[in-house]
């Protein structure tokens, strides 16, 4: 019966642990989309030069520092988690460092400054390597995940062979092992269920439900190696939308988000299968197209996808106005590398903009 007793014991404690895993790994996933949305209120900021980008970079801030607390106090029995997150605290302060001299030189040295695009790259620099760490602090907590989950196998297998021998003896007890081994099970399936929401969250904009920028690095990762093995050629869309924080000014964030998830559905009826659409962040998407032969089938894309907003989006019974203003670039004619692709199709992004919005640019040749 002491040993028993023992193994329940022991059962929910790995249950804990595993649940405390689960929980940290969700604040990592949430560490990043914070300090992405500080990013998209520096970048709107630049772009747009109204302050009121400026109050979500301080929201982002803001969240980014209420993780980390979160974060700091989970992880302080942890110390092969702590050295990672000591390593992400001073890469934050890093970015934030960047991103808070990115604005002085706006304000102070207005749009043209040259430092701006050295300060935008070290961001992106930092950037990376935070996403790095959160990576390797989520191998690591998964690591501890499969840990606790092999133990609570084991003790469950303890328990059920415990109450099987016990139930021999005492039918009562029989019973109530039964009861509590149900119970454990079903906590075990709800944790189960748990850890696969989080793994999908950390691959996935939880608004919209498309890829993320992790599964952006990841899918051009991979279509870059094939494309340099097969001869084969691809491109990059970066796509904003024109006239978003309009919408948010006017009708709430409730309004903006139901939008997003809307623009989110129209893309992708326009898309083929084959075709790889993601949220970057904020109002931006990303687009990774393959298996094309001519850039006229680039150009014709970019115009259906620019044709999708040439009536009113119409938002909880709301029409709302907006366009979409597109960068391509493409493999290997604008650039050898996925970083200098993605610095091509950002540009030509901001070009469109400079030239009107809602319409589509090449990279420069």
């Amino acid at each position: 019966m002491v040993w028993l007793f023992i193994a329940m014991y022991q059962l929910v404690y790995y249950s804990e642990q595993k649940d405390l895993v689960d929980r940290q790994r969700y604040d990592i996933v949430a560490l990043g989309k914070a300090i992405t949305n500080a990013e998209s209120g520096q970048r709107g900021y630049l772009l747009t030069g109204h302050t009121l980008f400026l109050d979500t970079l301080e929201q982002g801030r803001t969240e980014t520092r209420q993780v980390l607390v979160r974060l700091d106090k989970q992880t302080s029995d942890q110390p092969e988690v702590r050295i990672g997150l000591d390593r992400i605290k001073q890469l934050v302060h890093q970015k934030f460092d960047v991103m808070d001299k990115t604005i002085q030189v706006q304000l102070h040295a207005g749009d043209f400054s040259p430092h701006l695009s050295l300060n935008k790259d070290k961001g992106r620099e930092v950037m990376k390597l935070i996403d790095d760490q959160l990576d390797e602090i989520d191998s690591k907590l998964q690591r501890l995940r499969e840990g606790f989950e092999q133990e609570i196998r084991k003790r469950m297998f303890a328990s059920v062979i415990g109450a099987i021998l016990l139930g021999v003896l005492i039918i009562g007890v029989l019973l109530f092992s039964y009861r509590s081994t149900t119970e454990l099970l079903e906590q075990v399936l709800e944790n189960q269920a748990v850890a696969k929401q989080a793994s999908h969250q950390a691959d996935h904009d939880l608004l919209t439900g498309l890829p993320n920028r992790r599964s952006v690095d990841v899918h051009l990762a991979n279509t870059y190696q094939l494309a340099r093995h097969t001869s084969k050629q691809f491109a990059i869309l970066f796509m904003d939308l024109d006239g978003f924080k309009q919408v948010n000014d006017k009708y709430g964030h409730g309004v903006g988000d139901a939008l997003l998830i809307e623009v989110a559905d129209m893309f992708k009826k326009v898309l083929r299968q084959s075709d790889f659409l993601a949220r970057q962040g904020g109002d931006e998407f990303v687009l990774v197209v393959g298996s094309y032969l001519y850039r006229q089938e680039l150009t014709q894309l970019a115009e259906r996808l620019i044709k999708l907003f040439s009536q009113p989006v119409m938002t909880r019974g709301i029409p709302l106005e907006i366009g979409v203003s597109i960068g391509i670039a493409e493999y290997p004619h604008h650039g050898k590398h996925v970083k200098q692709l993605l610095h091509v199709a950002d540009k030509a992004m901001y070009d469109s903009k400079k030239s009107g919005k809602n319409r589509y640019s090449f990279g420069s040749e």
